[in-house]
């Protein structure tokens, strides 16, 4: 680790601040960081979503698994990183390259495994990544590492997580407030939010793999920025850089200037001087031990070393007043926003978070006082200004094209041998009792299998039903089987149990 080919400022930092660097480091080497990052994670995740697909699994199923393989994918972003902050920014060549021995040799089970839940995985993962330590020292080391900022890695953890799930919701919010045509309207979040969106399968693992791979970069970042602060507050990075600084300027000197001093002074003392040197060198060495104290004190006092720092602290009135020593007055330095303030919650970046915590709390209050209480007055509203449509997949459903007794009419077409007529009467006037009765808030373009989600969500006792009914019209009108005649009568004979208690059209 050169510590002189730093491409950043070293210097003391608040852990917020250093969040705020880490980001400012991935816009910086943008471009190599999201290439390499971009062609690691999109083939796998192009190979869990095709075998997971194929494996007929569910949405949420393969957004667990592509959640669950983070901390894989995270190790490209680091190798990018680690290099570009110490002046050597890797090729996507070399990035993959070296991806190889990122995976096999960084303690990647363990991460994949009990480890993938620990909330200080971004400060910590250097230390598996970067540093290669194992077993019990690896497990001191992170102790050491997390043990003071380990608050600031679990608020950056808790607003990544918040950020992956809410870049979905507000890209399809931002899609509908686009949509002039009506085509992504509200009823979009409550298929995705109930699983009920099979026309949209892919849709939200899209969404939500775009946030991932547009904010798991700046994660990693900002991670390992927390990391070289702590590091740089345990092994005092800036003083000994300093250190090295004054060490290279002081040997800079040109080589022919020590020459010539070198020969002026063999000329001045040609003559020899016996043992006088050696008794000059130890009066010299007494006499700067007998003065060690007063230089120390000096050195101290130099504005290098901080000075002294007043630190102002709130107390309630009623408590002791301490006694005060008398001391002589000093000159003493103002606090300053700028001094290292050791707290995680000090200072406006503390009373920030503090804000944040309370609105993000006020936030799932609302929500939840919107579900229980809003949404389904909201849903009555809707109900009751809902106008059916005409006709829905092309079948007329109005009430006037059908008659009183609908079961008795299909059960006369069946004994005729119609049974396409008979299910298609049976069909129209399931759609039209639950559109004008239930108040089923059907779409004149919604096909077959809208209607099935849009009964399910109703939760009604007739959804079976109807489900069995739609089944036997589907395989009528589009694969062209004609239906069971026991079945479709058992259905005629079920549907005034369901529709005819009471006049069909009437709202109950």
């Amino acid at each position: 680790m050169q510590l002189e080919q730093l491409a950043i400022v070293l210097r003391p930092r608040r852990a917020n601040e250093a969040i705020d660097l880490g980001v400012r480091i991935a816009i910086n080497w943008f471009k190599p960081l999201y290439s390499a990052w971009l062609c690691f994670t999109l083939p796998i995740i192009a190979i869990i979503w095709g075998l997971l697909f194929w494996a007929n699994a569910s949405h949420f199923t393969i957004l667990l698994a592509i959640w669950w393989m983070k901390p894989l994918f995270d190790r490209i972003a680091l190798f990018v990183i680690s290099r570009a902050v110490f002046g050597d920014v890797p090729t996507v060549m070399q990035s993959l390259k070296a991806a190889r021995t990122s995976l096999l040799k960084t303690s990647i089970i363990r991460a994949l495994t009990w480890a993938r839940f620990s909330p200080y995985r971004s400060l910590t993962m250097p230390v598996d990544v970067l540093e290669g330590m194992k077993g019990k020292s690896a497990k001191m080391r992170r102790s050491a590492i997390s043990g003071y900022i380990g608050i600031n890695a679990i608020f950056l953890t808790l607003s990544g997580f918040i950020i992956e799930q809410v870049f979905p919701i507000c890209a399809m919010a931002f899609m509908a407030m686009l949509s002039v045509d009506d085509t992504v309207n509200s009823n979009i979040f409550l298929d995705v939010l109930q699983g009920d969106a099979e026309y949209l399968y892919g849709f939200p693992i899209a969404l939500y793999i775009l946030g991932m791979l547009l904010w798991e970069p700046i994660y990693v970042a900002a991670g390992f920025s927390l990391y070289l602060k702590r590091r740089s507050d345990i092994e005092a990075w800036d003083i000994e850089l300093q250190f090295r600084k004054m060490e290279k300027k002081r040997s800079a000197l040109p080589s022919a200037l020590l020459g010539m001093a070198l020969v002026i002074f063999s000329f001045v003392s040609i003559t020899p001087s016996n043992s006088y040197a050696a008794e000059t060198d130890t009066s010299a060495r007494g006499l700067a031990i007998q003065q060690s104290s007063e230089t120390l004190n000096h050195i101290l006092q130099q504005p290098e070393y901080g000075g002294e720092v007043v630190k102002e602290r709130l107390k309630f009135a009623d408590a002791p007043k301490e006694k005060k020593k008398e001391q002589p007055r000093k000159e003493q330095s103002k606090p300053s926003f700028n001094s290292n303030s050791q707290g995680p919650f000090n200072g406006i970046a503390g009373v920030s978070q503090i804000i944040l915590w309370i609105g993000l709390a006020l936030i799932i209050c609302g929500i939840v006082y919107f579900v229980l209480m809003r949404l389904p007055v909201l849903e009555q509203k809707k109900k009751r200004s809902f106008t059916p449509p005409t006709e829905i997949a092309g079948l007329d459903i109005q009430p006037e094209s059908l008659p009183q007794n609908i079961a008795e009419v299909a059960l006369s077409l069946i004994h005729k041998g119609d049974l396409r007529a008979a299910l298609s009467l049976l069909f129209r006037g399931t759609l039209s009792v639950l559109a004008h009765r239930d108040r089923v808030m059907f779409r004149s373009s919604d096909t077959e299998q809208d209607c099935i989600r849009l009964v399910k969500r109703a939760d009604l006792s007739s959804t079976d039903f109807f489900i069995a009914l739609t089944q036997l019209w589907l395989a009528q009108a589009y694969a062209h089987r004609s239906p069971d005649i026991i079945k479709l009568e058992l259905l005629c004979r079920e549907w005034p149990t369901h529709f005819d208690h009471q006049s069909q059209w009437e709202a109950s």
